[in-house]
């Protein structure tokens, strides 16, 4: 999925993933994702939304009961928004930040009540993004993994606090006797002390020789890790009896096919070959980081080619504490692990391929996915029943976040 870029991309991956990973605020919202260290914003300055036009879009708060009566989207802080009016809205961020494509939906109580696939697949080529058309997960690939190893400790498959090596030996590290103690929990919450990938050199650089390395004493700190969900892919593959891409067909069995989640693969098919977007940088198609028909196989980390819809599904499952234990959904959402906040950075709150916020209306759960060139959010609230997720083929993910959570809790 990864490969060497052109001097600019490697100047942009040179930057650290604790830049990447900023907590969301009410304001404005980052995200965990899958590339290592590209700035959120790249000195772009933010697209202003013009005031009068978000007070217009929002109306005024109801009872829960009208969402059903009269089809409006309920947000976080309780107002309600007409469909109309969030179709006004996302057209306007799409002209004004030169976003190709997009898949958006919202989802409140146990119903996703708004979904759109809007846009082109590629600038050059103009084709029509529709609702067969599917998207790159990138990170948020981290928590559907999650979710699914859930449920192999509720299958009494593993367990999260037993080191992984008693079950499958890896060589690629067997030189550091610390690795013996990472488990599964450590993997899910990034303590394993694992870098986020090998290939990248202190620098951030490309290097394909690189060598896994453990940077600290596994379970003492975070530090957010692609290579930890690998190596509890190849354990739960081992401990089933399939092979890493077999992983596919037993969470299609277990997560997707009960929850009517289609067209959905970590694995590249022949119909994500043929209805998957391509990416685009700067306005221009860009391969960046994403899954392709050269780079096809299982990615705990970050391969899940979905769109907005079908992962509206999943984290509906999420919201309403379906196909896990009660015990397994706390385990996912509670704190396990934090990094704390510096001048560069808020503070992250982390469970198991999931992070956190606290807000005024609440926790918030959230994670973001970014390829480079393909990018992607969620974020949903338990207790008020609401949430959203969307996908884009461009890098503008957090300008268009930005705007979006400004509009939803407009009141």
């Amino acid at each position: 999925m990864f490969h060497q870029q052109k001097t600019t991309s490697r100047r942009l991956l040179g930057a650290t993933i604790v830049a990447l990973l900023i907590v969301t605020s009410s304001a404005a919202t980052e995200s965990i994702s899958a590339k290592d260290s590209i700035t959120a914003r790249n000195g772009t300055p933010i697209i202003s939304v013009d005031n009068d036009f978000l007070s217009n879009c929002i109306a005024q708060p109801s009872s829960r009961n009208a969402v059903l009566k009269n089809g409006d989207i309920r947000s976080f802080n309780g107002s309600f928004i007409s469909k109309s009016k969030m179709d006004a809205f996302i057209q306007q961020q799409m002209d004004s930040l030169n976003m190709p494509g997009l898949s958006i939906a919202f989802m409140n109580d146990d119903t996703i009540v708004y979904h759109k696939a809007l846009g082109v697949k590629n600038n050059e080529t103009k084709e029509k993004v529709d609702n067969t058309t599917i998207f790159d997960a990138a990170s948020m690939s981290k928590t559907v993994f999650s979710f699914f190893v859930m449920k192999m400790v509720d299958d009494g498959v593993l367990t999260l606090d037993t080191p992984l090596y008693t079950y499958l030996e890896y060589p690629d590290i067997a030189y550091d006797e610390r690795y013996k103690s990472i488990t599964a929990r450590m993997v899910l919450s990034h303590t394993s002390g694992f870098p986020n990938w090998r290939f990248l050199d202190e620098n951030g650089n490309y290097n394909p020789d690189g060598k896994l390395t453990i940077q600290f004493e596994p379970g003492t700190k975070f530090q957010y890790s692609g290579e930890g969900y690998e190596y509890l892919a190849n354990v739960i593959a081992h401990l089933k009896g399939v092979d890493k891409n077999g992983l596919q067909d037993l969470i299609h069995t277990i997560i997707f096919e009960p929850l009517a989640i289609k067209n959905t693969s970590f694995v590249w098919n022949d119909y994500i070959e043929k209805h998957r977007v391509d990416g685009h940088l700067n306005g221009k198609p860009n391969k960046g980081y994403s899954s392709s028909a050269k780079d096809p196989n299982f990615k705990a980390s970050a391969s899940l080619q979905t769109e907005a819809k079908a992962y509206s599904n999943f984290l509906l499952a999420l919201m309403n504490d379906k196909i896990l234990s009660e015990k397994s959904h706390q385990e996912l959402l509670k704190i396990q692990s934090t990094y704390p906040a510096s001048e560069r950075s808020k503070g992250i709150e982390y469970g198991l391929g999931i992070a956190r916020e606290a807000s005024e209306n609440g926790i918030n759960y959230f994670h973001g996915g970014d390829n480079l060139s393909n990018t992607s959010f969620y974020m949903f609230n338990k207790e008020k029943k609401v949430g959203y997720v969307f996908f884009t083929n461009s890098e503008k993910r957090d300008l268009f976040n930005e705007k979006l959570r400004s509009f939803l809790l407009a009141k």
